[in-house]
C-alpha cells in the first residue's frame, strides 16, 4: 500500500509573507482586534533586561582617572599585582556561574 498526500500538503502550504515589522505588528493588531481584541502579556525577563541596558548606559563605560593612575603606576614601575586577590575573584565568579 502506498500512502501519498504530498499533493496535499503542498496544495495548503502558503508561503509566509514578507512584510517589515512595522507592518506586521500593525496587522497583527488590526486582525487582534477583529478576532476580539486578544490581548498580550511581555515577558518579564524582556523588561529586566531593558533597565539593565538603561543602567548599563547611563553609567560610564570605565572610569578615565583610574586608568590613568594605573597607566602611570605601571610606567612608573610601582604598579604591585595581588595574584591572591585576582584567583579569589576567579574562583568567587566561577562558584556564582556553578550556582546558577
Amino acid at each position: 500500500m502506498k500512502i501519498d498526500n504530498s499533493g496535499k500538503v503542498a496544495a495548503s502550504y502558503t508561503a509566509p509573507s514578507r512584510t517589515s515589522p512595522k507592518e506586521s505588528d500593525a496587522s497583527a493588531k488590526a486582525s487582534s482586534r477583529a478576532d476580539g481584541g486578544e490581548s498580550v502579556a511581555i515577558n518579564p525577563f524582556a523588561s529586566r533586561l531593558q533597565g539593565m541596558e538603561q543602567a548599563a548606559a547611563a553609567e560610564p563605560a570605565f572610569d578615565a582617572d583610574k586608568v590613568a593612575s594605573i597607566k602611570a603606576a605601571i610606567a612608573a614601575g610601582e604598579f604591585k599585582i595581588n595574584p591572591g586577590a585576582i584567583a579569589d575573584s576567579l574562583i568567587a565568579s566561577a562558584q556564582e556561574l556553578l550556582a546558577r
